[in-house]
């Protein structure tokens, strides 16, 4: 009975995970367009370097959109490390932080890709309805 109710209860949030998926999927797909449209407006090139900025804020958002629902669609280690280290980057790239941070951030990602290399092995475990399953990180890289 327990069993039973851990497996549904599983499968529930399996299935919600999924429709939060689709749903960041369609703002991501939706913001996309819009970001081609805008660019294609007379007044986006008006602010000259402002104007860079923005799209390159409104992409890498765009980018860790699609890593997010990676994220929820595959749960393993690697995909939450690539979530983390694009989140940093656009704090890097776009963001204009004081000195000190920018070199705290670059030390965060120096870090997650440190754990990435040294620490994931090739015998991590995923959750799936069927309990842990073995799974070969790095045959899915590929």
């Amino acid at each position: 009975m327990r069993k039973k109710l851990q497996d549904n209860m599983f499968e529930i949030s399996y299935i919600i995970e999924l429709c939060i998926s689709i749903l960041v999927g369609l703002a991501v797909a939706a913001m996309a367009v819009w970001i081609v449209i805008d660019m294609f407006r007379s007044s986006f090139f008006e602010n000259g370097i402002d104007s860079l900025v923005q799209l390159l804020d409104k992409a890498i958002t765009l980018a860790i959109g699609a890593e997010l629902i990676k994220m929820l669609c595959k749960h393993t280690p690697e995909t939450i490390i690539e979530v983390l280290a694009f989140a940093l980057a656009r704090q890097l790239i776009v963001g204009h932080a004081a000195p000190w941070e920018n070199l705290v951030t670059v030390f965060a990602i120096a870090i997650l890709f440190a754990i990435r290399r040294f620490l994931l092995n090739r015998h991590d475990m995923v959750e799936t309805p069927d309990g842990l399953v073995e799974i070969d990180t790095k045959e899915s890289e590929e």
